[in-house]
């Protein structure tokens, strides 16, 4: 614990003192009985065989299918019996999950399931519904219940996550909140039933539920890893272009990582933030097209030479158009050598003429190209890149995404000799200049 951020600390000590006065005050007014209690065993023991099977999320963090689990038992027990089956779950986990759960891990997830289960049985409780009920109106507070659950549960994850990463919470909420309402929208309804049949069949119409819950956990990670093969096969792409210019390895995961930074602090929408990032991995994917002799020449290119890397961008579109699923950054790839005074290639747009994915990976693909050592050059160190940019803003870049790519770059800089391949972060050199680069 004393080698994570002091913010987290206090944090963690905040979600887990509010836990334990809550789970205290609850415990004090339920009134226990033998029977709840076997029951209620069953329940923990679903509750920590879901939480030892979790599935991550992209942005840190995960779900697992114990909320229908969590849910059922805040319908069907008092407020108090309902929050051990949270308790248990968080801090039991088993497994390989167990292994990579350190104690103030198992600690933090049990008190945050606490405090999210908590503030959802605080709706139930607020609508007079005190006994299992099945009608419309009852139904319905029990779907605020869930949603609350989620709300509660994905904003002290991000916070928490923020705070362990130095990264925005909103941005990690953001990008959550897909997934768990994904999660929710399969899972609450799924809770409901559970009650339904434990209360109508008892323990062994419950048991029948083990089949649906793995289904259900199943699906869910079967959507996480097409999301994972997808960008790893744009990766693998990317590298067997990069495969053809040895000097720019790594240049379109740097361009991706400023391009997604900027577009952050800009305050763009998730599903457009993604669509960036894609983009910038493939804004260079025209460059398959492009002689390696044209690449690599140490040589100042000749006319002809120089038309044919103008001709990266449309034929990178060409190559990305007719691909459905990566949304319409075909205009992106073409428009990334774009300059916002009209002198840009290969069709001379100019300022908002220009897609915003086309000007954001411009202020990061330049900024890259003047901090990355090639062979007919070396060139800037970060200071002077950055004044570059700001001296450009405005006739060749866009100057909005400039001054957030400033802004948030020192972020960034913790990273630079991941990025850059172990070179000093002011010590890199780069072409001079943001136009006439390859």
């Amino acid at each position: 614990m004393k080698s994570l951020p002091k913010e987290f600390r206090t944090f963690f000590w905040l979600i887990t003192l509010s836990a334990v006065l809550v789970m205290g005050y609850s415990l004090y007014h339920t009134t226990w009985s033998l029977g709840q209690t076997l029951n209620l065993l069953i329940f923990v023991a679903l509750a920590i065989a879901s939480e030892s099977m979790p599935v991550a999320l992209p942005k840190g963090g995960y779900v697992t299918v114990s909320y229908s689990i969590f849910f059922a038992s805040s319908v069907l027990f008092p407020l108090g019996m309902a929050l051990c089956v949270a308790v248990f779950a968080g801090a039991s986990v088993v497994g390989k999950a167990g292994k990579d759960q350190p104690l103030f891990k198992r600690v933090f997830n049990a008190s945050q399931f606490v405090l999210s289960l908590w503030t959802a049985g605080l709706v139930i409780q607020a609508f007079g519904v005190n006994t299992y009920q099945l009608s419309l109106g009852s139904v319905t507070v029990y779907l605020a219940s869930a949603l609350t659950f989620i709300i509660v549960n994905v904003t002290v994850v991000a916070l928490a996550l923020g705070f362990l990463s130095g990264t925005s919470p909103w941005s990690i909420w953001v990008s959550n909140i897909r997934g768990c309402m994904l999660n929710f929208a399969a899972l609450a309804p799924l809770g409901l039933l559970m009650s339904m049949i434990f209360f109508s069949a008892g323990i062994f119409g419950l048991l029948l539920f083990a089949i649906p819950l793995l289904l259900a956990r199943h699906s869910f990670q079967r959507y996480i890893d097409m999301r994972d093969n997808y960008f790893k096969t744009i990766q693998a792409l990317v590298r067997a272009i990069e495969a053809k210019d040895t000097y720019t390895e790594g240049h379109s995961t740097r361009v991706a990582e400023y391009s997604v930074a900027i577009a952050e602090e800009l305050g763009l929408k998730d599903d457009l933030v993604e669509g960036i990032r894609y983009t910038a991995i493939l804004h260079d994917v025209g460059k398959i097209g492009i002689s390696e002799a044209i690449l690599n020449k140490r040589e100042k290119l000749a006319d002809s030479e120089w038309e044919a890397i103008r001709n990266h961008p449309v034929i990178g579109e060409k190559i990305v158009k007719d691909i459905d699923f990566l949304y319409d950054i075909h205009l992106g790839v073409r428009h990334h050598h774009e300059r916002y005074d009209g002198k840009g290639y290969p069709d001379g747009l100019k300022g908002e003429e220009i897609p915003l994915v086309a000007r954001v990976i411009a202020v990061a693909d330049s900024f890259d190209a003047m901090t990355s050592d090639r062979t007919y050059r070396r060139g800037k160190n970060v200071s002077e890149a950055l004044a570059e940019l700001r001296r450009v803003a405005g006739t060749q870049l866009d100057q909005t995404a400039v001054e957030a790519f400033i802004k948030v770059y020192p972020q960034l800089d913790i990273n630079w000799k991941t990025l850059h391949g172990g070179s000093d972060q002011l010590g890199v050199t780069a072409q001079p200049a943001l136009s006439g680069s390859k």
